[in-house]
Parts: structure tokens; sequence; C-alpha cells
């Protein structure tokens, strides 16, 4: 099915490309089912991609330095993945699609030309702090084992209404814990008022209640020095 032109004039890609002007856009949208992989850990990186419109998981396979492997990271609307084929061979991670989606993607060698000159600042700048990236790899889970804070802390970060798009498999990995324990955290949660919460729908009750379950300071928004950002929890334990 043709793309309407006027979703492509909407997309930060296609504004920056031009498009409506002469420009043209270096991806090509095309649609992924729930379910598909976008592409596989250590296979060569031969394009990038942009979510258009869905959500997508990121896993990456345990290995002998990184410890435990798996789910680590949600990419929804506006995310690029594989940008990493920008300044190496191969991907670092899956990328699987968890709900039906819009995805453009286009040939490394095709964006390369579309971005900055090689050997420009804006290139180089690009490029080192890629590089950069690559090198880290997902954290572990907090070591103090608070399951209802980190999952107070990722329903804030989600927003009101966290619907069933992510098996709930998958969300327990992201927050370093088994899905028994995700679930009694959800109760806990619950219970205090903070949240309701069917299997494919959470839904915030009480925002400062919920605050106050992720230990976040209403005043300052600050949160306890050792916390850890649920979307840096990385390994399924």
């Amino acid at each position: 099915m043709p793309v309407p032109i006027t979703s492509c004039l909407m997309c930060p890609v296609g504004k920056a490309s031009g498009l409506g002007r002469g420009g043209a856009c270096p991806l090509i949208e095309r649609s992924r089912r729930a379910g598909e992989f976008i592409y596989l850990q250590d296979e060569p990186a031969g394009q990038l991609w942009f979510v258009k419109r869905g959500t997508v998981v990121l896993l990456r396979e345990a290995t002998v330095t990184d410890g435990p492997g798996g789910a680590w990271a949600i990419r929804r609307d506006g995310a690029f993945l594989g940008l990493e084929s920008l300044v190496r061979r191969t991907y670092l991670d899956s990328a699987k699609v968890v709900t039906d989606a819009r995805i453009c993607g286009g040939a490394r060698d095709v964006v390369s030309r579309w971005l900055a000159p090689l050997g420009t600042p804006d290139r180089m700048l690009l490029e080192q702090a890629l590089d950069m990236a690559c090198q880290d790899t997902p954290r572990g889970a907090a070591p103090d084992g608070n399951a209802v804070r980190r999952v107070a802390r990722w329903i804030l970060r989600e927003g009101d209404v966290v619907h069933g798009v992510v098996p709930r498999r998958l969300m327990a990995g992201m927050l370093g814990m088994v899905p028994e324990t995700l679930s009694r955290a959800l109760s806990r949660l619950s219970q205090l008022g903070a949240i309701e919460h069917t299997r494919r729908v959470i839904r915030v009750r009480d925002s400062s209640a919920l605050r106050n379950a992720a230990g976040i300071d209403e005043d300052t928004g600050d949160s306890s020095p050792d916390e850890i950002h649920p979307f840096a929890l990385s390994r399924a334990r």
C-alpha cells in the first residue's frame, strides 16, 4: 500500500530530508507484524531503521563478559534502531516488533551519504558519540532488590496508561526480575492505591502515591542516590 505523502511530510526524517521542497528521504517505509524481528544480534549491519509507529524491544544475548542477557530496552515512535551500523559491521542487539508497526529502513551507505559528509566536525561528533555508545553495555538490576520501587519508576516513565503492548515476561526482564516478582510488585502498588491493573492495562490512580513508592521526592523530583533508572535495568535475572 502506498505511503501517504502527508505522513512522510510530518515525519522528522522527512522534514530533515526536505520532502515537499525537492528533497528525497533516504528511508523506505514498510509494515512489520508483531513478533517479527527487524534484525538479529551479530548479523551484518547493513541497514538502520526509524520507528514511525509501533513498539520494538531490544534484546541482547549473554556473553562471557556481560553476564545474563535478555530484553533490555523499549523503542517507540520516533526512535532510531541500528545506528551502530554507521560505526561497526554487526548489530549489537536483536530488535523485535511487539506491536504491528510502520518501520522505515535505509541502507547504511545511503543514509551515510544523507548525513553530514565524512571528515566534517558534525560527522566526527556523531561517529564519536555512536562509538562510545557501542562500548557501553546494558547494566544489571539494582542490588537493593526493591521491586516495588523499580516497577513504580517504570510506570512513571511510561505515562498514565500502560497498555499490554509489552509481554509481562519481557517487562520483568527489563526490570531485572522474574514475572512472579513483577506481579507481586504490581499487586503491592495496587494495595497502596497508586495504580489499578489487569493483565492488559496498568493505569495510574494516584500519582503522588506512585511517586512515593518510586522513592521520588515530591518537591524536588530527586530520587535516592543509589537508585538506577528502570531503563538501565537491563538483565533478566
